[in-house]
């Protein structure tokens, strides 16, 4: 059906995903303007990244046959459109959080894009991300936001798209019984999604989870394809889902995680070697949130961006929200597309948008 995108809106199935992913983008704003927050339109060209993590689409008119070169080989780029090096962005945050700090609480929701050859049921080239921003708030604030906004739309969604939920849930029971017993899911879709309603997501730091993990089952008879065997692991899609489906079965926010494997702008803890980050980890799928308090303190910042080697005069502008004038704050960041995911129970992130854009397929 992928390869024939343009005609499967036309089956039960996928009219009634994108009538459900509807719903869904309808209830972010609904949430968020209820609640007094300011949409922002974050830039889709931008000249900074805001991960460090370097995996970007480059943006420009340059014809690769007459690109002109510097002296020290590199391309010259005073000579292309916007007369420097650009990219199609990876989040809109940095953008929310210089308005965060004069409007207080605001959002953006676009696509974003991310250059890696991921060929995963869970990775897309261009996807759509909610970024809240929040002037005063702290993780504990930020974790409170993001669970009322996925338990908010979990709910708007069985209320507004019962029948083709209904119809999601019976089509996903009928694959289940094609699957061995023991991978079979536990819960049917409309019961996995009212007992997230119900239940407090659990909360645990990342040492809290490293303990768990250490000590499971799978760790001990090395099942883990990723063996847990020291604090600092970057924890994998195995690891997360073993916390969520296996050991505490319902979401997780695990919190505080090392410095060394998130972002430059995550607010310091006192330990030295732990940040104010949390994401949220739902079953079937994964991290589905990623956020953080922000850090504040001009020289903390800055110290850690040199420490990352994030260049800090590009990112002057961003700096200067802190020169002049700050605050605590914090926000994170949804991947829409995993929250379609899971709404749906459809197994691929890429039957849940209509065009998928993936390594080698840039169809219609």
């Amino acid at each position: 059906m992928r390869e024939i995108a343009h005609l499967r809106f036309r089956t039960n199935t996928f009219s009634a995903v994108f009538r459900v992913r509807n719903a869904l983008s309808y209830a972010i704003h609904k949430f968020f303007q209820e609640r007094g927050f300011v949409y922002i339109h974050s830039p889709i060209i931008t000249g900074s990244d805001a991960e460090g993590a370097g995996e970007m689409f480059k943006v420009t008119t340059l014809d690769p046959k007459t690109v002109s070169l510097l002296d020290t080989g590199g391309v010259d780029y005073s000579v292309d459109f916007f007369e420097k090096e650009t990219h199609l962005t990876v989040s809109g945050q940095l953008e929310a959080e210089l308005a965060a700090l004069a409007l207080g609480d605001v959002y953006t929701f676009g696509p974003t894009f991310r250059a890696e050859n991921s060929n995963t049921s869970r990775h897309l080239a261009e996807f759509w991300m909610i970024e809240p921003e929040c002037a005063f708030n702290d993780l504990e604030d930020n974790m409170d936001l993001a669970e009322s906004l996925l338990k908010y739309c979990i709910k708007y969604a069985l209320d507004e798209c019962a029948e083709d939920i209904q119809f999601l849930n019976s089509r996903l029971a009928e694959e289940e019984k094609s699957k061995p017993q023991l991978e079979r899911a536990e819960m049917g879709l409309l019961e996995k999604l009212q007992f997230c309603l119900d239940h407090s997501f659990e909360r645990l730091t990342y040492s809290e989870a490293i303990e768990v993990l250490k000590n499971s089952t799978p760790n001990k008879k090395k099942k883990f394809k990723y063996l847990i065997e020291e604090w600092g692991a970057d924890l994998q899609s195995e690891h997360e889902r073993y916390l969520v489906e296996k050991h505490f079965k319902k979401p997780v926010i695990l919190t505080d995680y090392p410095k060394e494997i998130k972002a430059f702008y995550m607010r310091q803890n006192d330990d030295g070697k732990t940040v104010r980050a949390m994401d949220i980890l739902f079953p079937g799928i994964g991290e589905i949130v990623g956020g953080s308090q922000r850090e504040e303190r001009l020289e903390k910042l800055i110290e850690r961006m040199e420490q990352m080697n994030v260049p800090v005069e590009e990112l002057s502008w961003y700096l200067d929200t802190r020169r002049f004038g700050t605050c605590p704050h914090a926000g994170f960041g949804l991947g829409f597309e995993r929250l379609v995911l899971f709404v749906t129970g459809m197994t691929n992130i890429r039957d849940v948008i209509p065009f998928p854009r993936t390594p080698g397929n840039a169809e219609f």
